[in-house]
């Protein structure tokens, strides 16, 4: 796609200049984060969302690839890299020799078209769940995804058919020898692409996690995630977390998401306050964000740039905040002010 550089954001500047800026620090560009937490307390920190269906096409996923040019695609890499006998590699990467065990049942197989190579989170409920708003390189790169071995899983095909698109909510493997497994894969597949869970997923994930050992899980994120580095309130209960998705139109209107800060034992908020912020978005410079206190007075925290075409915002953003009451209803403003491609606002933390 050509993208249409439309410069929006000079019109919304104009509008405010009257307004009292603050001077903020800026982090760099959002890079692969490494979580490390309790699987219970990954569960929890998973974002709740509704779901979208709605413009959802396989062909959107391109798989499988051969990314390393070796002639075995992703399907057969996986088929290798799980083989509990080593297959033979011919021509065409064609495999022989090889045996395969399918966790979800329990059985092993020794034709590899017995197989199929699972989503552990499905195309069609990543979709759902956040990835409708990436670009095709990244839907390209969750479809094919070989940095972690729980993202594909090569199980027995009959098994992943009944599987479909179904989240945990909806199915789990009929072996419940390894039910805690599947589920803490999926929430580590959830977690490394910052995709969110509806509610009946949420509760499954929950009560499925209170009977499972509470162990550590470790996830390398492929997509910005807002569990990662959240700032840590200083004093009493001086910070709040809003982790509900917020979509951000192609090229329109600001869209809001609120934190109401009440019961703070402080008057007024730190001169180095943190506003911490988790959106995806294709292209970041497309991407202006404001925050709004309680007055109505506004921070700008990032500008947009024409000139910066990497994806995604990862930053914790310092902001003098001592003019300011404490306690209301602190809002983060985010505008697209380019046309091109969509995106939505993941997380945002505020700590005062």
């Amino acid at each position: 796609m050509i993208r249409k550089r439309i410069a929006l954001a000079t019109a919304a500047a104009t509008a405010l200049a009257g307004a009292l800026i603050a001077v903020v620090t800026t982090a760099g560009p959002a890079s692969a984060a490494t979580i490390s937490q309790p699987l219970r307390t990954m569960v929890a920190n998973l974002p709740v969302a509704t779901e979208v269906r709605t413009g959802y096409d396989r062909d959107l996923f391109n798989h499988w690839i051969d990314a390393d040019g070796d002639g075995c695609n992703t399907r057969y890499e996986v088929l290798i890299t799980e083989a509990t006998t080593t297959p033979s590699v011919g021509s065409g990467c064609a495999l022989s020799g090889g045996r395969w065990l399918s966790y979800y049942d329990g059985a092993t197989w020794t034709d590899p078209s017995d197989l199929d190579i699972d989503h552990m989170v499905p195309l069609a409920e990543s979709w759902d769940s956040g990835s409708r708003n990436w670009t095709s390189a990244q839907r390209e790169a969750y479809a094919n995804d070989l940095g972690d071995a729980r993202a594909l899983v090569a199980v027995t095909d009959n098994v992943n058919q009944s599987k479909g698109d179904q989240d945990p909510a909806e199915w789990v493997p009929s072996l419940a020898s390894v039910r805690c497994r599947y589920i803490t894969e999926w929430t580590a597949v959830k977690t490394r692409w910052a995709l969110t869970v509806d509610t009946a997923e949420k509760s499954a994930l929950t009560t499925y996690a209170a009977a499972c050992t509470n162990s550590t899980v470790t996830v390398v994120t492929a997509i910005g995630s807002g569990t990662t580095t959240s700032p840590t309130a200083t004093g009493g209960s001086c910070t709040g977390t809003n982790a509900t998705d917020v979509t951000i139109p192609d090229a329109g209107s600001a869209v809001t998401s609120t934190i109401t800060i009440s019961g703070c034992a402080k008057t007024t908020p730190s001169t180095t306050s943190t506003v911490y912020v988790e959106v995806v978005h294709p292209f970041r410079g497309d991407v202006s964000i404001y925050l709004y206190a309680p007055d109505n007075t506004y921070y700008i925290l990032k500008s947009a740039s024409s000139t910066d075409s990497s994806a995604d915002i990862t930053a914790t953003y310092t902001v003098n905040l001592s003019s300011e009451t404490t306690n209301g209803a602190w809002r983060l403003s985010v505008r697209d002010n380019y046309s091109g491609d969509t995106g939505y606002l993941n997380t945002w933390t505020l700590a005062l």
